[in-house]
């Protein structure tokens, strides 16, 4: 009879207990069965967002100060004594109220090494949740590591990822050639772009007309002469209007401007290179006549092509009367 009634006080003892384990952990066993992996290898249990869309958690070395997002996510990182290494999802909880989210690193033998806790109310302007580990030589051994994200103390997420050293990176991810930079790229483009000119230098023919400056409204020449007054800040500009009829694109044309003094001799000569695809361009270049660089005089302008003169023009300068 005692037997009997031990049996029973045992079965009825062992139901209880039965029932209070599953009242008691009612979202793990459902999580465990809805359990679902991601395109991006997270863990998803979706128990609490079914509504909502969860894009699953990033891996990267790096955060964008700009946009906030994670930098050329991946799940094969580097040790290296500087690096860190950022575990983020975006903030897809609740609005109406606060959330406390924890965040836990898990090393290569399963043991946790470090936690985060996370506090958050409706009214923070949080777009994205993160935490940071330094992944440096000192503190991390290679192996598979994961990260597990909690929301009021339950799994919701969680992700493997692999620490490697130099050589197994290398291997992994060789290095590419390193880009050029933007000047020698430059370059490259404008010698492929500009087609040097080889025509004939009949097939160019220039007007050309001197004056104290340009209008800033029209573009006109100002004070068109050939007899200038030496002053403090007087100028003389050389205008030339070229027609090349076989303009190619993007032609590169060098031009040569010769100021020539009383004395016969070149006192400035100026290169202006100019490209263009249009067959009517303009070309300009100036002197200063102010007393300390010119004497009065009969001065000289030659505008050459190819090392042959397309313009010439003779000019005075003459002193200021008082």
């Amino acid at each position: 009879m005692k037997n009997k009634l031990s049996l029973k006080y045992f079965s009825q003892t062992l139901f209880c207990l039965l029932l209070v384990y599953l009242f008691a952990f009612p979202g793990c066993a459902s999580r465990e069965r809805a359990q679902v992996t991601l395109e991006d290898s997270t863990i998803f249990y979706p128990a609490k967002f079914e509504k909502v869309l969860f894009k699953g958690i990033s891996l990267s070395n790096k955060i964008s100060k700009k946009t906030g997002s994670p930098i050329k996510p991946s799940i094969v990182f580097k040790l290296d004594d500087k690096a860190k290494l950022y575990a983020s999802i975006d903030n897809i909880f609740s609005k109406s109220k606060a959330s406390m989210l924890h965040v836990d690193w898990i090393d290569s033998k399963g043991n946790s090494f470090y936690r985060k806790r996370i506090d958050f109310s409706p009214k923070d302007s949080l777009l994205l949740i993160s935490s940071a580990i330094s992944i440096s030589t000192q503190k991390r051994d290679t192996g598979t590591y994961s990260v597990r994200f909690y929301l009021f103390r339950e799994l919701f997420a969680e992700k493997k990822f692999q620490l490697v050293d130099s050589a197994a990176y290398s291997k992994l991810f060789p290095p590419k050639e390193k880009p050029k930079s933007e000047k020698q790229q430059q370059k490259k483009i404008t010698k492929k772009k500009v087609t040097k000119s080889k025509t004939s230098i009949v097939q160019v023919k220039a007007n050309l007309v001197l004056c104290k400056k340009l209008s800033k409204k029209t573009g006109k020449p100002i004070g068109a002469d050939s007899i200038f007054v030496i002053g403090d800040n007087a100028k003389v500009k050389a205008i030339v209007n070229i027609e090349k009829a076989d303009i190619k694109s993007n032609e590169q044309l060098k031009f040569y401007f010769d100021w020539i003094g009383p004395d016969s001799k070149t006192f400035y000569k100026k290169q202006v290179v100019y490209t263009t695809s249009s067959p009517l361009f303009t070309i300009s270049n100036s002197i200063s006549i102010t007393p300390e660089k010119r004497q009065p005089g009969t001065y000289t302008l030659r505008v050459s092509f190819r090392k042959r003169i397309i313009a010439e023009q003779k000019f005075e300068l003459t002193a200021k009367t008082k």
